[in-house]
């Protein structure tokens, strides 16, 4: 993540959807600074001390709400939420110094793959006006199920992220458009919405792109820290 962001010409601004901020209806950041938000427990008391002071741009917000209506959708400005940390995490490791404006959008409740690819889709005009669109989830994510750190990767974590692969190289979105025939898909996601974020990118890329692999790890055994990039 830190090579990606050193690597990579600096975007007018970043777009991003976590897995950590889901809502009724669908939502965009307000214009403003952006709240820290360490919405984990049990954890070291360093990372509640991590603060990525990122803000909101009101031409950015502007922009994002334009192409969304234009879509045909109906956001709505959300003041409150800030950055979750599925979205300064990943963000602080790419752009440490927090000078590129940030508009998180939320995941709204019963999205699927499909409607996050048309949500991706309908802001892909932005990536060609030099806007970074991000998804940050995990392509697997049972937490119940990690051992200690450095275990042994059970197969079916490795199955699953096999089968995402094959079909992420296809580009095609109804490859995933049954997601409990996926092997093993609950082992690997009791609930769906670590997964959905991954559809936001494809999306805005369109069918028929195929990302890199930039990345690709396992914490905790079975956790895995996939990282794509669609060109």
């Amino acid at each position: 993540m830190k090579s990606f962001g050193k690597d990579m010409q600096q975007p007018r601004f970043i777009l991003i959807l976590s897995a950590h901020w889901e809502t009724e209806g669908l939502k965009v950041s307000a214009p403003g600074p952006l709240r820290t938000y360490h919405d984990f427990r049990g954890f070291p008391d360093e990372l509640y001390e991590i603060s990525y002071p990122a803000s909101a741009d009101a031409r950015a917000v502007e922009e994002v709400i334009s192409v969304l209506k234009t879509a045909g959708l109906e956001p709505e400005q959300d003041a409150e939420w800030g950055l979750d940390h599925g979205a300064w995490v990943p963000l602080s490791l790419a752009f440490p110094n927090a000078d590129i404006p940030v508009v998180q959008i939320s995941l709204p409740n019963n999205s699927s793959p499909e409607t996050v690819y048309e949500l991706g889709a309908a802001v892909a005009p932005l990536a060609e006006r030099g806007v970074l669109i991000a998804g940050s989830g995990s392509t697997t994510h049972n937490l119940r199920a990690i051992g200690p750190d450095g275990s042994q990767v059970p197969n079916w974590a490795t199955g699953f992220d096999a089968w995402l692969d094959k079909g992420l190289d296809a580009g095609q979105l109804n490859y995933f458009d049954n997601l409990e025939a996926a092997p093993d898909f609950r082992q690997n996601h009791p609930t769906e919405e670590h997964l959905l974020p991954l559809f936001f990118p494809f999306g805005a890329a369109g069918e028929g792109r195929k990302p890199e692999l930039l990345h690709r790890s396992y914490e905790y055994g079975s956790i895995s820290m996939s990282y794509y990039q669609f060109q």
